[in-house]
């Protein structure tokens, strides 16, 4: 995920307060993150699962970790939960087939979704809390940082706009989902290698 915010003007990936907690929490620094996401991507007939074929090819480069965010700017499309799902599961099965873990992000809700929406969402993230393989793994973003729930002064600091982060925002993302890997990771061994985001 690029970051974006503030209708485009301002990029504030999430992968720089990931990595800032990370090195504390684990306290290595033998590790690196890539970050290739793309602002409006689809898991259906985007370039989603060919930008993941090209990283995944690069034989000099092993990755121990890929984070993947996917299927929120499919649910804008219309697509169906279940069409979703199976796309994402190909985009996942590369790095797990290359030997990475997957950590999946669930989908945030979003503030104009209606009733029909928030249900397609929560029926992609169930699908997607409850996949099983070995080495995946998913973090619960829906959860952590929700739209609706918030009390509004908070949610104008984390929320740009209806569907984008502030930096706050991202920084918040960024703790969930290093939150998540320390919890699966330990402290007790070290993060080698790289993730790709």
């Amino acid at each position: 995920m690029v970051g974006w915010s503030a209708n485009g003007t301002h990029l504030y990936p999430y992968s720089t307060r990931l990595s800032a907690r990370l090195a504390d929490e684990l306290q290595t620094s033998h590790f690196s993150i890539d970050v290739d996401g793309s602002s409006g991507d689809t898991a259906i007939n985007g370039q989603y699962l060919n930008r993941m074929r090209q990283d995944m090819k690069d034989e000099k480069i092993h990755y121990d970790w890929v984070i993947v965010q996917g299927g929120g700017n499919d649910l804008g499309w219309d697509r169906t939960p279940e069409e979703i799902f199976e796309a994402l599961r190909v985009v996942w099965g590369i790095p797990l087939k290359a030997g990475a873990k997957v950590l999946a992000l669930t989908v945030t809700e979003h503030g104009n979704d209606n009733a029909q929406q928030n249900e397609k969402r929560e029926i992609l993230n169930a699908l997607v809390s409850t996949y099983h393989a070995d080495g995946f793994y998913t973090a619960d973003l829906a959860t952590a940082i929700p739209y609706k729930s918030m009390p509004v002064e908070k949610r104008k600091k984390i929320w740009s706009d209806d569907t984008h982060f502030t930096k706050e925002g991202y920084e918040l993302m960024g703790d969930a989902i290093a939150d998540r890997l320390i919890e699966i990771i330990g402290k007790s061994e070290s993060l080698w290698g790289k993730a790709e985001l």
